[in-house]
């Protein structure tokens, strides 16, 4: 049988058409169902059936940005941030995706640690959308990371009116009241937080023993020990209860609870001090002096060990000695009330840099090198560009290499899975 030129198009057009038509009927799906199952395959970590979700998608000019949001969840899920971040620019020129779309970048742009250019996106997001949740709560934990501390209290708030059954970010603004030494408020704070927590939880336990040491902040001694009862028994909380005991002259409780926290940590400093003053007590210095010494070979910049192993050494007349731990101690003082002053300063301010790097280097003086390291990065996530925060960061890994993943997101923030429900369609 022969076919003529017009017959052989006519197939060709008919066997064309039938091409396109055959995953529409494969799938029988219209295309937000088809968008809603992409996500779901997103979900469920199968890029395979997201990416064809994506594909078909793609062949509809509507839903273009719709297949962008797709492959964009899918680079992300296999590790590809700097690719998923120019797939999520392509759906944020449609008004039913460019909230996810500007929510997503922002949320990888944090966890690349580039802060300036998260909180820009967040806030674009919170302008179209003021209740989004997941936004709020980035925003707060990128304010946190770069020490804007009022600006995270602030938008923790938010998160708290909206979420009002939620426990972290009532938790998270306890945290940062003690961490600024605001006791009164951080109490407060706690007892809420505890009162929200899941029951029986560690992380209920944790939040009573971080209760319990602001407590002991404030002198409330008893308190203190009815609220540390619920934090477990690990070492730091056996320590701060014999604190407690030892302020209500209950020595001998103390002490025990001191030696038994020791057990587990021999290094534990708040235990080690109440062990040395039990060990005063019974005239027994040298044993006090002992567990000082071992103390500070884990902990050489607490002010406390220092200050405390000078009046042991003067005890006993060891005068010299005991001069050259308090000019230690005097040197130590300077420095932390150097970082504290600073730190004051930036709590209401998110753009200074300069003062970041200041506290870093301070902070690496102390020999709290964790604290330095996040100075550094939250100085560099603000000003990319700025090469005196790039080059200080470059000389501290050197001499301070990682030991984690930097990367990964804090474990104290308020963020939940960067994919969220919300409907784009």
């Amino acid at each position: 049988m022969k076919f003529t030129a017009k017959k052989r198009l006519l197939l060709l057009a008919s066997v064309a058409s039938l091409a396109l038509l055959i995953p529409l009927l494969r799938t029988r799906q219209s295309p937000a169902d088809l968008y809603r199952s992409g996500r779901a395959a997103v979900l469920k970590a199968d890029w395979k059936s997201a990416t064809a979700a994506a594909d078909q998608l793609q062949s509809l000019p509507a839903w273009k940005a719709h297949a962008g949001l797709l492959r964009g969840f899918v680079a992300r899920g296999r590790g590809q941030l700097r690719e998923a971040l120019l797939l999520f620019s392509a759906a944020n020129h449609n008004p039913k995706t460019r909230t996810e779309a500007y929510f997503q970048a922002g949320s990888i742009c944090y966890q690349l640690q580039q802060y300036s250019q998260a909180t820009l996106l967040l806030r674009q997001v919170l302008e179209w959308q003021p209740d989004h949740p997941d936004a709020l709560r980035l925003l707060a934990a990128s304010w946190y990371d770069i020490g804007a501390m009022e600006k995270a209290i602030q938008t923790l708030r938010e998160v708290s009116r909206i979420a009002p059954a939620d426990y972290r970010p009532i938790y998270m603004q306890a945290t940062i009241l003690r961490d600024f030494e605001r006791f009164e408020d951080a109490a407060l704070a706690f007892v809420e937080a505890a009162e929200k927590a899941p029951a029986n939880s560690t992380v209920a336990r944790e939040i009573h023993a971080e209760w319990g040491d602001c407590l002991i902040q404030l002198r409330r001694w008893e308190q203190a020990l009815a609220v540390l009862q619920k934090a477990g028994d690990w070492p730091d909380v056996l320590a701060l209860r014999a604190q407690a005991m030892f302020s209500l002259r209950r020595f001998d409780e103390a002490s025990a609870l001191a030696n038994q926290a020791l057990t587990h940590d021999p290094t534990q400093p708040d235990a080690a001090l109440v062990a040395a003053a039990a060990s005063e007590r019974r005239n027994q210095i040298d044993n006090g002096l002992q567990l000082l010494n071992r103390c500070l070979q884990k902990h050489p910049f607490d002010l406390r060990l220092h200050n405390r192993t000078a009046e042991l050494l003067a005890a006993v007349n060891r005068t010299a000695e005991a001069e050259q731990f308090r000019r230690q101690a005097a040197e130590i003082a300077r420095l932390r009330a150097q970082l504290s002053s600073t730190q004051q300063e930036l709590v209401r301010d998110s753009s200074n840099v300069e003062k970041r790097l200041e506290i870093a280097a301070v902070a690496e003086q102390l020999g709290e090198l964790k604290t330095a390291e996040q100075w550094l990065r939250a100085a560099v996530g603000m000003a990319p560009e700025l090469p005196a925060a790039n080059a200080a960061l470059q000389q501290f890994l050197q001499k301070h290499p990682p030991t984690t993943d930097n990367n990964a997101t804090p474990g104290n923030t308020v963020t939940n899975s960067p994919v969220t429900n919300a409907t784009e369609f």
